[in-house]
């Protein structure tokens, strides 16, 4: 009895205004969970549409949080892979609004 590999597609390439759609696509695929990859000055941002929240130090009113309620009403599980000085900062807001899951780096976290 072996461990069950889990699917988990990448969102970094999805629509991101239509994130939403784009992660039921995903799922209605087959994806057992889906990644979402939030870059913020660890690595060059090339794709994350969290810097400009960030900058503002207001996750309340991203567009991120909207994508999310789609993740409570559906459960899907959410891993966020926090490429991110300081990921501790991000645990709590995207965790209440509904992030299942965390994947850091350690060399940057205190």
């Amino acid at each position: 009895m072996g461990v069950t590999p889990k699917i988990a597609p990448s969102m970094l390439s999805s629509d991101f205004a239509n994130l939403a759609s784009e992660a039921k696509r995903m799922l209605d695929f087959g994806a057992d969970w889906l990644h979402m990859d939030i870059m913020v000055k660890f690595v060059s941002n090339f794709a994350s549409f969290l810097d400009s929240q960030e900058k503002r130090n207001d996750f309340q009113h991203s567009n991120f949080f909207c994508f999310l309620g789609f993740f409570l009403q559906d459960g899907a599980f959410l891993d966020c892979h926090l490429m991110v000085t300081n990921p501790i900062d991000y645990v709590e807001p995207l965790g209440k609004a509904g992030a299942s899951g965390f994947t850091f780096h350690v060399e940057v976290s205190k």
